[in-house]
């Protein structure tokens, strides 16, 4: 893919966040070009979008301006599209992290589902998968699942559409399972989740799901998802964007005590449902 001088989007792209992170770090172009020994012109080049980086010097560079993996990364979610498994990514950022921030607009998140949900999900969404696919990939995710929320695991605030009770992706039976398992998260005081009203606005989550990550020691991270794929930032203005969104979301939504008591009232729905 090209613009319309002939530069390519990804280096364009990874160009802009070579030259702010360096500006972060207060480092002059000839300083990093002296440092991985290539020409002053090189590091102008490929700020420009002129040219790439080569993939050997990309963890010289990021350890040089002291980005904390943030030019790795997005190196590779620029250059690396097809081999980068997101998913994996977004499990590793969110079992390092400090704080979990995340909304969903569709279905119950990964980090809670339990099997038989999971198991609809992709059987649903991803039907080439095939039988023994789908088991591998419910598997993953409850493994997963016990890392990200293990004791003195990350702090987990999530905002849910109501739209994930009013539309089943399973039996009654599954809905009930789930919903009955995220009573007993929340509950707990290992979550706290808040849902948003099926018709308050304005709401500010109509984009799509995505999670803020807050770690010591690493920048802040946000992580826009779907089930085709996802695509991470730790530029500060995004990041700062999407929290201003969660918190107009949570601002919105009810309260975790009345969130828990429409749960409550919707397992005993679906309860009925099954026994119909």
């Amino acid at each position: 893919m090209q613009d319309v001088d002939g530069r390519k989007v990804p280096d364009v792209r990874f160009g802009m966040a070579l030259m702010r992170q360096r500006k972060r770090a207060g480092k002059t172009q000839g300083a990093l070009a002296s440092h991985i020994k290539c020409t002053t012109g090189h590091i102008s080049h490929v700020e420009n979008g002129r040219r790439a980086l080569s993939e050997a010097s990309v963890a010289e560079v990021d350890a040089f301006l002291d980005a904390g993996g943030r030019l790795i990364r997005t190196y590779g979610d620029l250059y690396e599209p097809d081999s980068v498994d997101w998913l994996g990514q977004l499990h590793e950022h969110q079992a390092s992290a400090e704080v979990i921030r995340e909304y969903h607009n569709s279905v119950f998140p990964g980090v809670v589902q339990v099997s038989s949900y999971a198991r609809a999900v992709f059987s649903s969404g991803s039907p080439w998968l095939g039988e023994e696919g789908i088991k591998e990939r419910v598997a993953l995710r409850l493994e997963r699942s016990k890392v990200v929320l293990r004791p003195n695991g990350p702090q987990y605030h999530v905002v849910l559409d109501d739209i994930v009770l009013h539309r089943p992706v399973g039996p009654p039976s599954t809905m009930k399972e789930q919903i009955d398992e995220v009573i007993k998260k929340a509950e707990s005081g290992r979550i706290m989740l808040q849902l948003h009203g099926w018709g308050q606005y304005p709401n500010p989550g109509l984009d799509g799901p995505y999670s803020v990550l807050m770690s010591v020691g690493a920048p802040d991270l946000v992580y826009v998802e779907s089930i085709y794929g996802g695509q991470s930032t730790d530029d500060p203005v995004s990041v700062r964007q999407f929290g201003v969104l969660f918190s107009r979301l949570q601002a919105n939504a009810r309260s975790p005590g009345d969130s828990l008591a429409l749960l409550k009232e919707w397992s005993e729905r679906y309860g009925k449902a099954q026994s119909a």
